[in-house]
């Protein structure tokens, strides 16, 4: 509004007046009733809009356009805004969407109410054509650049192309051990996977097949009784583990470990390989042997 310019208005009462002598009247019923109508229209059309979330509740986010009240369930978000908490903690899954409060978010309304002047948006089908379109173009095999979107016990789930989602199961993470998921990657961080299952809209991807399997590498560049140095990298009860190479590790039993000292996470440690099976996907090693090597070759005076 400017000084000078029209605008239509509602006098609220024509009794009641300011206390200056003013009449009251108001701007807002009008402009709702304008913005009712522009919703109603985009509904006809299937228009997409953008709004901004205000507040949040348990069931979704809440937007105000001009007194009329919108709501966009969380069914309704994409995959990238999703909530996904694995135990359904409804703290977490409020502090989540409170972190949405105050984005653009790209919606269309799908339903009304004309009665209490309520509708309900939606930001998934806003990605309806982009979703189709990525899925028709999706093939199994091929690499796609993504954006994680999920983190779970049991995998990582990717956005790709904004709208269609797909899991990463943790057997498809890496050929070596992983004992915390979440170390991998963050919501929101880039994330290359390949397609490797597409079934009635479900997307399997894998991590660890865009690049070779180290089994094939270990057997022709390691042997028994060679000594190698490596990080120190995961406790176990009957044991620890050293990585080898890339992301494979390989075990000293507690009986194989060094009588002189104690091991520590991220100590890097040199060992003798005792055990390669390739087919078992095993490698045991020997801090207690090397030492048992080099006493040999240098004895001790008496």
């Amino acid at each position: 509004m400017s000084v000078g310019a029209s605008v239509e208005a509602e006098l609220i009462n024509p009794t009641i007046r300011h206390k200056e002598g003013y009449y009251i009247i108001s701007v807002t019923k009008l402009l709702q009733i304008d913005v009712w109508k522009n919703i109603l229209s985009k509904i006809e059309t299937n228009e997409i809009f953008t709004v901004v979330p205000t507040e949040a509740n348990l069931g979704g986010l809440l937007v105000d356009m001009h007194g009329i009240k919108g709501f966009i369930p969380l069914s309704q978000l994409a995959p990238i805004h999703y909530p996904r908490v694995e135990d359904g903690d409804q703290e977490q899954i409020f502090d989540k969407l409170l972190e949405l409060i105050g984005k653009e978010f790209s919606v269309r309304a799908i339903s009304v109410d004309e009665e209490e002047k309520r509708v309900i948006l939606s930001e998934r089908e806003a990605l309806k054509e982009e979703t189709e379109k990525i899925l028709e173009e999706i093939e199994v095999g091929k690499s796609y650049n993504g954006v994680v979107s999920g983190v779970s016990s049991y995998g990582l789930f990717v956005t790709l192309g904004g709208s269609v989602e797909g899991l990463v199961h943790i057997s498809e993470l890496t050929f070596g051990h992983v004992a915390h998921i979440s170390k991998l990657a963050k919501i929101g961080d880039p994330f290359e996977v390949k397609v490797i299952g597409l079934e009635n809209g479900k997307i399997s991807l894998s991590r660890k097949q865009l690049k070779g399997d180290p089994w094939e590498y270990i057997p022709k560049n390691f042997k028994i009784g060679d000594i190698i140095e490596g990080e120190i990298v995961r406790f176990v009860p009957y044991g620890v583990f050293m990585r080898i190479y890339d992301d494979i590790n390989g075990l000293i039993h507690l009986s194989e470990l060094s009588k002189k000292s104690q091991v520590k996470i991220g100590q890097v440690v040199q060992a003798k390989l005792i055990l390669l099976d390739p087919r078992a996907r095993k490698i045991g090693l020997s801090m207690k042997a090397l030492e048992a090597q080099a006493e040999g070759e240098n004895p001790s005076e008496e």
